[in-house]
């Protein structure tokens, strides 16, 4: 809880900081900015990412779900608003060096509209993630064998993503009729309490196949040791810091998450057994895959980034991590990163689609 407390704090007062710019730039500029009726409705509308921090257990589901959506709709509303501001103050310096006179009224209105759409756009899109088909072969395993794997990343169980979400995503991932499934983080969102409210594990629970997981940052948030045994009781595997071998031909290994651990140590002391199996590697941050290639596992599987989420984050996450979505080889490893099936704040996904990896495996 202390850990959740702190995202909120830290959320709240960016959050904070974006609206008040945002309030100022669209009273400047906007003919109704200065209107009774457009501060009331942009106050309410701030006001709703502290009301939705601060409702108790016990508050009507709906209404958590509700203020949720508010709170993610408005964070992104604000970010592009604050995007929106920079642009057209940039313009206004470069057209008064050029002696132009620009239509603020006009850019501003214009701006605001795309905005919505784009948003709009965003939101439905974050619901409608893709499928990507990524096909391996390795000469550990015999000729004929042949493994389909589906890879998930960043779920983000919570208030808006629930019951009805996890039960449509055990039916999507029973069509594959994969062998097993592997995630790799990230199937909570911010607290136990709104997935149990939701019996969301439950509906997960449907999938017919062995999961394996391992731990992102947002599964150590709330009571990490009762999260872990909640999956365990659903039959998810989950390995922390631990292997588990399937059909004495894969190794599945999963390690803490890098906040936790920057380290190597947990994928190097369990890489003794790598050459006697096609070994995966479970990480949630694409950050170890050069430590991964030196240890001998054949496959790094992480997600986390989201691509930055929100347009033009991918920007900064192509800076951060060397492979912050795709695959890639590093020296014998594939690598490959997943953009997330969920999404992480608000309810929007504006670059890389969400998506579910499907891995075709097989012996050469």
């Amino acid at each position: 809880m202390r850990n959740n407390m702190r995202i909120f704090l830290f959320v709240g007062t960016i959050d904070a900081l974006m609206s008040i710019i945002g309030y100022m730039y669209y009273r400047h500029y906007l003919p109704f900015g200065r209107t009774l009726t457009f501060g009331l409705i942009y106050l309410l509308m701030a006001l709703g990412t502290a009301i939705s921090v601060i409702l108790p257990q016990g508050t009507p589901h709906f209404l958590l779900k509700l203020t949720a959506w508010i709170e993610g709709l408005w964070i992104a509303f604000c970010y592009y608003t604050l995007l929106l501001a920079i642009i057209h103050i940039l313009c206004l310096l470069f057209s008064k060096l050029g002696g132009w006179q620009l239509p603020s009224a006009k850019i501003s209105i214009i701006g605001l509209a795309f905005i919505c759409c784009f948003i709009t756009w965003g939101s439905w899109r974050a619901f409608h993630p893709t499928v990507r088909t990524e096909a391996l072969v390795t000469e550990k395993l015999p000729q004929n064998a042949h493994y389909k794997i589906v890879f998930l990343t960043d779920l983000h169980m919570g208030r808006i993503l629930g019951h009805d979400y996890a039960e449509r995503l055990a039916a999507r991932i029973n069509e594959q009729k994969p062998d097993f499934v592997v995630v790799s983080g990230d199937m909570l969102d911010e607290r136990i309490f709104f997935v149990e409210e939701e019996d969301t594990l439950s509906a997960l629970a449907q999938i017919k196949v062995p999961v394996y997981m391992a731990f992102g940052n947002h599964d150590y948030l709330d009571e990490p040791l009762c999260w872990q045994q909640m999956l365990t009781d659903k039959g998810f595997y989950i390995l922390r810091n631990t292997d588990a071998i399937i059909d004495n031909k894969i190794k599945i290994t999963g390690i803490d998450d890098y906040s936790k651990n920057r380290t190597n140590s947990q994928l190097i002391n369990l890489s003794s057994q790598n050459k006697d199996y096609y070994s995966i590697l479970l990480d949630h941050q694409p950050r170890r895959m050069d430590a991964a290639a030196n240890a001998g596992y054949d496959l790094y599987l992480a997600g986390h980034t989201h691509t930055g989420q929100l347009f033009p984050n991918r920007l900064v996450t192509k800076k951060m991590y060397k492979l912050d979505y795709g695959r890639a080889n590093f020296a014998n490893l594939t690598a490959i990163t997943n953009n997330g099936y969920g999404f992480w704040g608000p309810p929007v996904r504006t670059e890389v689609a969400p998506e579910m990896v499907v891995l075709e495996l097989r012996g050469k």
